[in-house]
Protein backbone atom coordinates (compact mmCIF):
# COMPACT_ATOMS: atom_id res chain seq x y z
CA UNK A 1 0.00 0.00 0.00
CA UNK A 2 1.34 3.41 -0.94
CA UNK A 3 2.64 5.53 2.06
CA UNK A 4 1.24 9.11 3.23
CA UNK A 5 4.17 10.12 1.89
CA UNK A 6 4.38 9.04 -1.11
CA UNK A 7 1.08 9.70 -2.06
CA UNK A 8 1.39 13.24 -1.17
CA UNK A 9 4.65 13.20 -3.70
CA UNK A 10 2.22 11.68 -6.60
CA UNK A 11 0.09 14.51 -6.03
CA UNK A 12 2.55 17.36 -6.25
CA UNK A 13 4.56 15.92 -9.35
CA UNK A 14 0.90 15.76 -10.86
CA UNK A 15 0.09 19.29 -9.71
CA UNK A 16 3.00 20.42 -11.55
CA UNK A 17 2.29 18.94 -14.82
CA UNK A 18 -0.94 19.74 -14.81
CA UNK A 19 -0.17 23.60 -14.42
CA UNK A 20 3.21 23.20 -16.54
CA UNK A 21 0.73 22.03 -19.26
CA UNK A 22 -2.22 24.62 -18.99
CA UNK A 23 0.53 27.11 -19.30
CA UNK A 24 1.31 25.21 -22.58
CA UNK A 25 -2.27 25.46 -23.52
CA UNK A 26 -2.43 29.43 -23.11
CA UNK A 27 1.10 29.75 -25.39
CA UNK A 28 -0.37 27.58 -28.29
CA UNK A 29 -3.44 28.80 -28.07
CA UNK A 30 -1.92 32.62 -29.15
CA UNK A 31 -3.47 33.30 -32.73
CA UNK A 32 -1.07 33.82 -35.62
CA UNK A 33 -2.37 37.46 -36.08
CA UNK A 34 -1.92 38.23 -32.72
CA UNK A 35 -0.41 41.82 -31.67
CA UNK A 36 2.22 41.21 -29.69
CA UNK A 37 1.00 41.55 -26.53
CA UNK A 38 2.06 39.10 -23.76
CA UNK A 39 -0.43 36.63 -23.01
CA UNK A 40 -2.11 37.37 -19.74
CA UNK A 41 -0.87 35.25 -16.68
CA UNK A 42 -2.94 32.07 -15.95
CA UNK A 43 -4.04 31.90 -12.52
CA UNK A 44 -5.53 29.08 -12.63
CA UNK A 45 -1.98 27.31 -13.57
CA UNK A 46 -0.85 29.39 -10.13
CA UNK A 47 -3.43 27.91 -8.11
CA UNK A 48 -2.79 24.59 -9.19
CA UNK A 49 1.16 24.81 -8.38
CA UNK A 50 0.49 26.31 -4.97
CA UNK A 51 -1.76 23.25 -4.23
CA UNK A 52 1.27 21.39 -5.30
CA UNK A 53 3.65 23.09 -3.14
CA UNK A 54 1.30 22.54 -0.07
CA UNK A 55 1.51 18.37 -1.02
CA UNK A 56 5.08 18.76 -1.54
CA UNK A 57 5.64 20.41 1.73
CA UNK A 58 3.25 17.67 3.35
CA UNK A 59 5.09 14.92 1.14
CA UNK A 60 8.43 16.73 3.17
CA UNK A 61 7.53 17.50 6.38
CA UNK A 62 8.55 13.94 7.96
CA UNK A 63 11.89 13.82 6.69
CA UNK A 64 12.76 17.16 7.66
CA UNK A 65 11.13 17.88 10.98
CA UNK A 66 9.33 14.73 12.30
CA UNK A 67 11.66 12.10 14.11
CA UNK A 68 15.27 11.60 16.83
CA UNK A 69 17.16 13.40 14.27
CA UNK A 70 15.20 16.86 12.65
CA UNK A 71 16.16 18.75 10.02
CA UNK A 72 18.77 16.18 8.58
CA UNK A 73 18.16 16.03 4.71
CA UNK A 74 19.96 13.73 2.55
CA UNK A 75 20.96 14.13 -0.55
CA UNK A 76 17.17 13.06 -2.22
CA UNK A 77 15.38 14.93 0.14
CA UNK A 78 17.84 17.98 -0.53
CA UNK A 79 17.27 18.05 -4.02
CA UNK A 80 13.17 17.58 -3.65
CA UNK A 81 13.73 20.81 -1.42
CA UNK A 82 15.30 23.14 -3.39
CA UNK A 83 13.00 21.76 -6.56
CA UNK A 84 10.09 23.01 -4.22
CA UNK A 85 11.52 26.07 -2.93
CA UNK A 86 12.75 26.73 -6.70
CA UNK A 87 8.68 26.44 -7.74
CA UNK A 88 7.62 28.28 -4.53
CA UNK A 89 9.55 31.24 -6.20
CA UNK A 90 8.14 31.09 -9.04
CA UNK A 91 4.74 31.11 -8.12
CA UNK A 92 5.81 34.07 -6.28
CA UNK A 93 7.28 35.66 -9.41
CA UNK A 94 4.09 35.22 -11.11
CA UNK A 95 2.03 37.12 -8.97
CA UNK A 96 5.01 40.29 -9.01
CA UNK A 97 4.91 40.19 -13.09
CA UNK A 98 8.76 38.81 -12.51
CA UNK A 99 8.91 36.25 -14.63
CA UNK A 100 7.60 35.20 -18.39
CA UNK A 101 5.11 32.47 -19.07
CA UNK A 102 6.97 30.54 -21.15
CA UNK A 103 9.82 30.20 -18.25
CA UNK A 104 7.83 29.27 -16.12
CA UNK A 105 6.53 26.39 -17.87
CA UNK A 106 9.78 25.30 -17.67
CA UNK A 107 10.19 25.75 -14.51
CA UNK A 108 6.80 23.80 -13.45
CA UNK A 109 7.61 20.79 -16.28
CA UNK A 110 11.66 20.29 -15.46
CA UNK A 111 11.17 20.33 -11.62
CA UNK A 112 8.03 18.52 -11.64
CA UNK A 113 9.50 15.00 -10.69
CA UNK A 114 11.26 16.98 -7.79
CA UNK A 115 8.83 15.71 -5.35
CA UNK A 116 9.37 12.16 -6.41
CA UNK A 117 12.97 11.87 -6.01
CA UNK A 118 13.19 10.74 -2.04
CA UNK A 119 10.44 8.16 -3.08
CA UNK A 120 12.20 6.49 -5.90
CA UNK A 121 15.62 7.12 -4.44
CA UNK A 122 17.14 6.61 -0.98
CA UNK A 123 20.60 8.28 -0.17
CA UNK A 124 23.05 7.71 2.59
CA UNK A 125 21.95 9.38 6.12
CA UNK A 126 23.01 12.99 6.49
CA UNK A 127 24.81 14.22 9.46
CA UNK A 128 22.30 16.09 11.44
CA UNK A 129 22.62 19.94 11.60
CA UNK A 130 22.06 20.60 14.87
CA UNK A 131 22.86 24.41 15.26
CA UNK A 132 20.40 27.22 14.59
CA UNK A 133 22.97 29.17 12.46
CA UNK A 134 23.67 25.92 10.37
CA UNK A 135 20.12 25.41 9.53
CA UNK A 136 19.79 29.11 8.83
CA UNK A 137 22.81 28.82 6.40
CA UNK A 138 21.45 25.61 4.94
CA UNK A 139 18.02 27.52 4.39
CA UNK A 140 20.11 30.87 2.48
CA UNK A 141 21.64 28.79 0.20
CA UNK A 142 18.88 26.65 -0.95
CA UNK A 143 17.02 30.03 -0.89
CA UNK A 144 19.86 31.55 -3.43
CA UNK A 145 20.37 28.23 -5.75
CA UNK A 146 16.74 28.24 -6.37
CA UNK A 147 16.49 31.62 -7.70
CA UNK A 148 19.23 31.36 -9.56
CA UNK A 149 17.47 28.63 -11.09
CA UNK A 150 15.28 30.51 -12.02
CA UNK A 151 17.57 33.18 -13.52
CA UNK A 152 18.69 30.30 -15.86
CA UNK A 153 15.22 28.98 -17.30
CA UNK A 154 14.67 33.03 -18.09
CA UNK A 155 17.86 33.04 -19.41
CA UNK A 156 16.88 30.07 -21.54
CA UNK A 157 13.99 31.75 -22.91
CA UNK A 158 15.58 35.16 -23.27
CA UNK A 159 18.25 32.89 -25.38
CA UNK A 160 15.20 31.25 -27.40
CA UNK A 161 13.23 34.11 -27.80
CA UNK A 162 16.15 36.26 -29.39
CA UNK A 163 17.68 33.40 -31.36
CA UNK A 164 14.03 33.49 -33.23
CA UNK A 165 13.65 37.22 -33.37
CA UNK A 166 17.32 37.48 -35.45
CA UNK A 167 16.74 34.63 -37.42
CA UNK A 168 13.31 36.01 -38.71
CA UNK A 169 11.42 33.15 -37.22
CA UNK A 170 8.56 34.52 -36.35
CA UNK A 171 5.75 32.41 -34.52
CA UNK A 172 2.33 32.56 -32.64
CA UNK A 173 4.29 31.46 -29.68
CA UNK A 174 6.24 34.45 -29.38
CA UNK A 175 3.42 36.76 -29.24
CA UNK A 176 2.68 35.04 -25.76
CA UNK A 177 6.18 36.27 -24.55
CA UNK A 178 7.09 39.51 -23.07
CA UNK A 179 9.37 41.33 -25.19
CA UNK A 180 13.14 41.16 -24.54
CA UNK A 181 13.77 44.27 -22.74
CA UNK A 182 11.37 43.17 -20.70
CA UNK A 183 12.99 39.76 -20.26
CA UNK A 184 16.71 40.83 -19.92
CA UNK A 185 15.59 42.51 -17.03
CA UNK A 186 14.04 40.09 -15.05
CA UNK A 187 17.19 37.92 -15.87
CA UNK A 188 19.47 40.63 -14.25
CA UNK A 189 16.85 40.46 -11.40
CA UNK A 190 16.91 37.13 -10.55
CA UNK A 191 21.13 37.15 -10.81
CA UNK A 192 21.47 40.38 -8.60
CA UNK A 193 19.13 38.75 -5.93
CA UNK A 194 20.67 35.30 -6.10
CA UNK A 195 24.18 36.80 -6.51
CA UNK A 196 23.25 38.11 -3.17
CA UNK A 197 22.23 35.09 -0.80
CA UNK A 198 25.00 33.60 -2.47
CA UNK A 199 27.08 36.04 -1.43
CA UNK A 200 25.55 35.77 2.35
CA UNK A 201 25.91 31.75 2.17
CA UNK A 202 29.41 31.89 1.39
CA UNK A 203 29.80 34.53 4.34
CA UNK A 204 27.64 32.60 6.49
CA UNK A 205 29.57 29.65 5.85
CA UNK A 206 32.83 30.94 6.61
CA UNK A 207 31.39 30.55 10.01
CA UNK A 208 31.53 26.62 10.03
CA UNK A 209 34.92 26.17 8.42
CA UNK A 210 37.33 24.76 11.18
CA UNK A 211 39.58 22.43 9.32
CA UNK A 212 38.65 22.79 5.42
CA UNK A 213 40.36 19.40 4.35
CA UNK A 214 38.89 17.51 7.28
CA UNK A 215 35.25 18.35 6.69
CA UNK A 216 35.72 17.74 3.21
CA UNK A 217 34.60 20.94 2.09
CA UNK A 218 37.34 22.12 -0.69
CA UNK A 219 35.61 21.69 -3.94
CA UNK A 220 32.40 22.59 -2.53
CA UNK A 221 33.73 25.83 -1.35
CA UNK A 222 35.96 25.98 -4.28
CA UNK A 223 33.21 25.92 -6.93
CA UNK A 224 30.88 27.86 -4.83
CA UNK A 225 33.80 30.31 -5.24
CA UNK A 226 33.76 30.11 -8.89
CA UNK A 227 29.95 30.61 -8.85
CA UNK A 228 29.74 33.69 -7.35
CA UNK A 229 33.05 35.23 -9.00
CA UNK A 230 31.39 34.23 -12.50
CA UNK A 231 27.68 35.86 -10.99
CA UNK A 232 29.72 38.82 -10.02
CA UNK A 233 31.59 39.16 -13.23
CA UNK A 234 28.45 38.85 -15.29
CA UNK A 235 26.50 41.79 -13.08
CA UNK A 236 29.89 43.77 -13.10
CA UNK A 237 30.15 43.39 -16.84
CA UNK A 238 26.55 44.53 -17.57
CA UNK A 239 26.97 47.62 -15.16
CA UNK A 240 30.43 48.48 -16.65
CA UNK A 241 30.41 47.13 -20.37
CA UNK A 242 26.53 46.78 -20.83
CA UNK A 243 26.55 42.96 -21.20
CA UNK A 244 23.91 41.65 -22.88
CA UNK A 245 22.02 38.95 -24.67
CA UNK A 246 23.92 35.54 -25.49
CA UNK A 247 26.70 37.48 -23.53
CA UNK A 248 24.78 37.25 -20.58
CA UNK A 249 23.10 33.87 -21.25
CA UNK A 250 26.81 32.43 -21.56
CA UNK A 251 28.03 34.07 -18.03
CA UNK A 252 24.53 32.93 -16.12
CA UNK A 253 24.76 29.12 -17.68
CA UNK A 254 28.42 29.16 -16.72
CA UNK A 255 27.99 30.00 -13.45
CA UNK A 256 24.45 28.08 -12.57
CA UNK A 257 26.47 24.91 -13.68
CA UNK A 258 29.54 25.66 -11.42
CA UNK A 259 26.90 26.42 -8.53
CA UNK A 260 25.16 22.72 -8.89
CA UNK A 261 28.20 21.06 -9.02
CA UNK A 262 29.11 22.53 -5.95
CA UNK A 263 26.00 22.20 -4.21
CA UNK A 264 24.88 18.91 -5.85
CA UNK A 265 28.01 17.01 -7.77
CA UNK A 266 30.10 17.27 -4.53
CA UNK A 267 27.74 16.59 -2.56
CA UNK A 268 26.64 13.43 -5.00
CA UNK A 269 30.63 12.09 -5.02
CA UNK A 270 31.22 12.62 -1.45
CA UNK A 271 28.12 11.18 0.29
CA UNK A 272 27.15 8.40 -2.05
CA UNK A 273 30.29 7.11 -3.62
CA UNK A 274 32.80 7.65 -1.57
CA UNK A 275 30.38 7.55 1.85
CA UNK A 276 31.64 10.63 3.56
CA UNK A 277 29.73 13.85 5.21
CA UNK A 278 30.98 17.20 4.94
CA UNK A 279 30.63 17.69 9.04
CA UNK A 280 32.31 14.71 10.34
CA UNK A 281 30.03 13.28 13.86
Amino acid sequence: MISTTSFFAFVATLAYLVAAVRIAQGIASVPDDSDGSAVPHDRLARRVALGGIVSHAIALWPSLFVGPDPFAPDLAITLSLAGLITIAMFVIAADLRWMDQGAGMLVLSLTSFAPLVPVIWTSPPAVTLSETTIHLHATISLAGYAILTLAVFQALVFSWQEFRIRNHRPSAALSSFASLETQERWLFQWVGLGFFLLSLSLISGLMFIEDILEQHLVHKTALSCLAWAIFGTLLWGRRRYGWRGQQAVRWCLFGFVALAIAYFGSRLILEVLLDRRWYPA
